[in-house]
């Protein structure tokens, strides 16, 4: 049961030289959506953390995360922050309060009993709006941040393939298994 698991150059590169060997494959694409805390703003490179900053503060990389202003995530079922809340850290906080969804890309062929697997992580592009909301901890009509994810755009979850390669999106990934070399 190999599975060869390559960063986007080899997996490129193994694509190109079964072209030229004439060799006939697919290659399968999975696109899985994921929001388990794995990536948070504490972690976010500092261009990336910049788009964030009308609302929360940090100090440095991976240094604890505040909130700046009041918000609502709208996408986490409208949970709403309160300035100066501790929404992520890198290290310490368990459960973090703020977190990035993410859709989790795989790519990969199998070609002579092996699978060749390249994967990689496109987070979801936030937008920050003011809207006029109502609650209980809002009061009535009050104007408010609220962040949303919108997914990535497709070119983030493609990557540049040798010519005359065709791509299936799949939802189930099989991966060949060889039990012969078992016995």
């Amino acid at each position: 049961m190999p599975l060869y698991e390559c960063n986007e150059h080899q997996f490129v590169e193994n694509l190109r030289r079964l072209l030229e060997a004439g060799e006939k494959f697919v290659v399968n694409r999975r696109t899985t959506m994921h929001d388990d805390a794995k990536y948070g703003p504490a972690t976010l490179p500092e261009e990336e953390f910049a788009r964030y900053e009308t609302l929360c503060t940090r100090k440095a990389v991976n240094s604890t995360v505040y909130a700046k202003v009041p918000f609502v995530d709208a996408y986490h079922g409208g949970r709403m922050h309160d300035a100066e809340e501790n929404l992520h850290s890198s290290t310490t906080l368990k459960f973090p309060r703020m977190s990035i969804p993410y859709y989790r890309i795989e790519y990969s062929v199998n070609v002579w009993g092996g699978t060749y697997f390249f994967a990689f992580d496109a987070l979801f592009d936030p937008e920050i709006v003011i809207e006029k909301r109502s609650g209980r901890r809002l009061g009535k009509g009050a104007l408010v941040h609220v962040l949303r994810y919108s997914p990535p755009r497709e070119q983030v979850l493609s990557i540049n393939l040798p010519k005359g390669v065709v791509v299936l999106d799949v939802k189930h990934m099989v991966r060949v298994i060889d039990h012969t070399s078992n016995f």
